[in-house]
């Protein structure tokens, strides 16, 4: 039969007790919140990366192709809730940055991109790597790289993990991701996005074979466990 706190505090239990009592209660409530919103952030990050693979391939829509950097086009589900471009006066290196700015109460997400063919680095392992730099953004901004063969996707990596993407404001931080391009690969797909309000700046990207002895950056699956664990409850919380 469950007991109401006031029922427990007309049967005598002091002061303490009760506040312990609502101190654990006001925990388990605040644990189990915390648990719901990493799973929805979790659900998150695994759609944007579903759609950014997905709509790689999407054809641009209300963006001037004038303002893009030279060799570069932009996917994203609300490429026309951003503007892109090339900035003169903002930049780690060289004379210019590109920069993917929002729209006032953009949608979704907007990224920079562009393709080229995987014949000299099928089979081998590559560095992508870029200096990113952000100013108000409200989300988050990551870079990302991608293979297709003519029929599937066969490798895809960002960087939109906690640790590793971007948001507020931040000065330049360096952005790497290493990848083993399968044999098959036919076609290489790279660049950086921005989700929600805020400006992304991208310089210095570079793209280059490595050796086997540079560690990837993709994050390992977990594997479930191969017996169970924790059967008494002994082993207190996450």
């Amino acid at each position: 039969m469950a007991v109401s706190l006031s029922t427990i505090i007309s049967s005598g239990i002091g002061g303490a007790a009760v506040a312990l009592i609502t101190y654990l209660m006001t925990r388990t409530r605040m644990r189990a919140e915390a648990h719901k919103l990493e799973a929805e952030a979790e659900r998150t990050r695994a759609e944007t990366a579903k759609l950014l693979a997905e709509s790689a391939t999407l054809p641009t829509s209300e963006v001037d192709s004038a303002d893009l950097p030279k060799g570069w086009r932009v996917t994203g589900l609300r490429p026309e809730d951003y503007t892109y471009g090339l900035d003169n006066q903002v930049h780690q290196s060289g004379t210019a940055s590109a920069f993917i700015r929002a729209r006032p109460n953009p949608r979704d997400f907007g990224s920079l991109v562009q393709s080229f063919r995987a014949d000299d680095y099928a089979g081998k392992r590559v560095r992508l790597s870029a200096m990113m730099r952000t100013k108000d953004v409200t989300q988050h901004t990551a870079m990302w790289l991608r293979v297709d063969t003519e029929e599937k996707q066969v490798a895809f990596e960002n960087t939109q993990s906690e640790s590793r993407r971007l948001s507020g404001t931040r000065g330049w931080v360096r952005s790497e991701i290493v990848i083993d391009v399968p044999p098959e690969g036919e076609k290489i797909l790279l660049g950086a996005f921005l989700s929600g309000n805020g400006c992304v700046w991208i310089d210095s990207f570079t793209f280059e074979v490595v050796s086997d002895e540079v560690p990837l950056t993709k994050e390992p699956a977990q594997e479930p466990p191969t017996q169970p664990v924790n059967l008494d409850f002994t082993q207190g919380v996450n």
